[in-house]
């Protein structure tokens, strides 16, 4: 089959984005390089004051798409690793043993990595969008697919006005986020046996605003003592606020019973003297679901794509999707941009090959490992590893960064290699 834009009949376009994160906006720079007409539809009901840590490889991937990350948020130079130890007079735990290094070095990234917002980072890329041309539909939601014949044709877009539009297009990308509803319009499904993560997060007022280390807390528990797979941590903004979450996996043996606006509260009170957090967060705190390691699919159709977390491609060690997001985005750029060239959407099915080449064997063995450190015993064993032993909270940052060295074995490089080897037999977790 081939695919074209029908610019005369319908006033189609070559692609239509749906969503405005850095996938959707990704995506759509990418093909204004191409010259092809792109119009992205953005709803914009997602929290933009969420502050997130960009690592070095989210840097390198935004200055790939057109923005230097460096240019505009908080350098940030170290990760601090630390481990929360047993405490009967502290629900939560006591702050244990502690180990801090720089960002594991890779040559496809710069050194350091940095703090900002989302919504300031979708401004920049809002920003290159408009200068390279792409047309940005602010306030709609894309309520449908138009389906001919069994292929997407573009979408049925409600205005902030309440009237309903068509805007019509050669390829559909779908890039509305983790609770991607016109994804599953389109018949795409979460594994439900797969792990989840879940984040809540807020900003509070501290004066070590200015640190430029950020610091990654392990070994938190639930109220019982039971460990948390996943981990809290404390971003510094730069602009007078400290960032402060939680992550937990589903793996977790409490996970089903957990309150995360709860745990947030307990961590923060946990570790407020430490970095002098004011008494009450900026504003309400946010979160929600995060499908990990490519656990939602199928990532294309005959003429549509599915990008960031809208295909769950997340990263299962560490839950951050800004990096994994943006490459995805690139990907689908270059996939789309030679279907069009070529006149052909068989084009279009390298995408998920492309997507498994770079995610699959690693996050196989993410999906593994977070069920691994849902058991208790070896959570415990491995936090306290993480706190107390630099060389070891090293290779373990570079594995859960996915900032491996290829044609350089140090031990982690070896280890992964290692496991790689062992979970090509063992079936998918």
């Amino acid at each position: 089959m081939t695919v074209s834009a029908d610019t005369t009949a319908h006033g189609s376009v070559d692609v239509l984005v749906v969503g405005g994160g850095p996938a959707g906006f990704a995506t759509a720079t990418e093909l204004a390089r191409r010259d092809r007409r792109v119009v992205l539809v953005d709803r914009g009901d997602t929290p933009d004051d969420v502050t997130t840590v960009f690592t070095p490889r989210a840097v390198a991937a935004a200055r790939r798409v057109g923005v230097d990350l460096l240019e505009h948020f908080h350098p940030i130079e170290r990760v601090r690793l630390t481990a929360s130890v047993a405490d009967p007079a502290h629900p939560g735990g006591a702050v244990g043993p502690s180990t801090s290094s720089g960002w594991p070095r890779v040559r496809v990234a710069p050194d350091d990595g940095c703090v900002g917002t989302r919504g300031a980072f979708v401004g920049h890329l809002r920003s290159l969008a408009d200068e390279l041309g792409v047309e940005v539909l602010d306030g709609h939601d894309a309520v449908e697919p138009i389906v001919e014949r069994g292929f997407v044709r573009g979408a049925s877009v409600r205005c902030p006005s309440g009237e309903l539009a068509e805007v019509r297009a050669a390829i559909t990308v779908v890039a509305d986020g983790a609770n991607s509803n016109f994804g599953r319009m389109l018949g795409t499904y979460r594994e439900p046996d797969w792990p989840l993560a879940v984040a809540h997060a807020a900003d509070y007022r501290s004066p070590l605003h200015l640190a430029n280390e950020v610091e990654i807390v392990v070994g938190v528990t639930d109220r019982v003592g039971t460990p948390i797979a996943g981990y809290g941590w404390m971003y510094p903004t730069g602009n007078g606020t400290v960032g402060v979450g939680v992550m937990l996996l589903s793996t977790s043996p409490s996970f089903a019973v957990i309150n995360p606006a709860h745990l947030l509260e307990r961590f923060a009170e946990q570790h407020a003297d430490r970095w002098q957090l004011g008494d009450e967060p900026t504003a309400p705190a946010a979160g929600g679901r995060i499908p990990l390691g490519m656990s939602v699919g199928p990532l294309a159709g005959p003429t549509y794509l599915i990008v960031g977390d809208a295909g769950g491609v997340a990263n299962p060690l560490s839950g951050l999707g800004i990096d994994t997001a943006l490459e995805t985005g690139i990907i689908a750029g270059d996939v789309v941009g030679e279907a069009l060239d070529q006149n052909s959407a068989a084009e279009l099915q390298q995408y998920p090959k492309l997507v498994d080449d770079r995610y699959g064997s690693y996050y196989k063995i993410g999906r593994l490992a977070d069920r691994l450190v849902g058991q208790p015993p070896v959570a415990r064993r491995l936090h306290g590893a993480l706190g107390a032993r630099p060389t070891f909270a090293e290779g373990a940052l570079r594995v859960a960064l996915q900032h491996l060295r290829s044609g350089r074995g140090g031990m982690p490089e070896l280890v992964y290699g290692a496991a790689r080897a062992v979970a090509s037999f063992g079936p998918d977790a």
